[in-house]
């Protein structure tokens, strides 16, 4: 069994992103308790992560010229206009970052965001939609989800003997499933681009529009800020904008090595971990025995779905061709 460097090297990166997005559902609940609104909480990460990437992509011209390659590839019809539309995934999930992770958790938001994001990154890699095109549903795979379900249930049915709204998972849950499609929106719109810094700005700008137009039916429904975070010993409660740009711009760049699925699986590793040491951390927050063994099934089921066959395989390319 051979394992490709440019693979390990993929997953390596993802898992590293994906450690800090605990930090980042941890900032932005946090965040909403703060200033009163988990919508207006999401806006506010999506908004600062949009700053950073215009200043970055204004003084970068890699950036510009992915710019560039992007219109042509609009122009010329191998990326389609919805295909820029990740970025309604990314605003799912801090919305139910902002809003679950007071009620449930990190912990238990991981596992139930875990449990949609293997559901839907099952079926957008039976599609032709990743840049990578399709891949086979094998009987490992099905095995390893099956696994990670058993440890979602798990965790789901401790958190409600601790009086857990029904509703809470299932909000992370369908947040998980939207972030399969959009890694596979962001792949394209990075191997048309050869930029991360284009797709990920595509993504935040998408997303920001999205969030202003939430935050603004919510101010017309009588929503208002109730406070903001006080400086400086709160201002890491603004980092989920940025924390946000280096989970979508790495996983843009893997999942034309990994697959949906595989770069959902490898961000697991490291959301895991350190959802736990963010829980442990906050005040309050407790990590029950039920939970510990809900994340062992999980990482087991990660394990066996993400094990390479047998002889090894070359490293995934991106076919840049419209799905059918």
């Amino acid at each position: 069994m051979r394992v490709n460097g440019t693979v390990l090297l993929a997953g390596a990166a993802t898992v590293l992103a994906g450690f800090l997005m605990a930090f980042q559902s941890r900032a932005n609940g946090s965040l909403a308790g703060v200033i009163g609104s988990s919508i207006y909480a999401a806006t506010i990460s999506f908004l600062g992560g949009l700053v950073i990437l215009a200043v970055v992509l204004a003084l970068s011209r890699p950036g510009r010229d992915g710019v560039r390659r992007l219109r042509a590839a609009l122009a010329n019809g191998t990326v389609r206009w919805w295909m820029l539309l990740g970025g309604l995934g990314g605003s799912t999930v801090v919305l139910a970052q902002a809003l679950t992770v007071p009620l449930i958790g990190v912990s238990v938001l991981t596992m139930s965001f875990v449990c949609g994001q293997l559901l839907g990154a099952i079926v957008v890699d039976g599609t032709d939609l990743p840049p990578s095109g399709r891949t086979p549903l094998s009987a490992r795979r099905l095995v390893g989800t099956a696994v990670v379900l058993a440890g979602v249930v798990l965790v789901s049915v401790g958190g409600f003997s601790r009086g857990i709204p029904l509703w809470a998972p299932l909000v992370p849950l369908l947040a998980g499933a939207m972030t399969s499609v959009q890694s596979a929106l962001n792949g394209r719109v990075r191997a048309a681009s050869a930029s991360s810094l284009t797709a990920t700005s595509v993504n935040f700008g998408v997303g920001s529009v999205f969030l202003l137009g939430c935050s603004g039916l919510a101010w017309l429904l009588g929503a208002r800020v109730t406070g903001l975070p006080e400086m400086p010993g709160q201002a890491w409660l603004l980092m989920g904008g940025a924390l946000g740009i280096v989970f979508i711009g790495v996983t843009s760049a893997t999942v034309s090595h990994l697959g949906v699925l595989l770069v959902s699986m490898t961000s697991l590793f490291g959301n895991l971990l350190s959802s736990v040491l963010v829980d442990l951390l906050h005040p309050g927050a407790v990590i029950t025995p039920l939970t510990v063994v809900a994340m062992v099934c999980v990482l087991a089921g990660v394990v066996i779905a993400s094990w390479p066959r047998r002889g090894g395989g070359s490293p995934r390319r991106a076919r840049l061709t419209p799905p059918a």
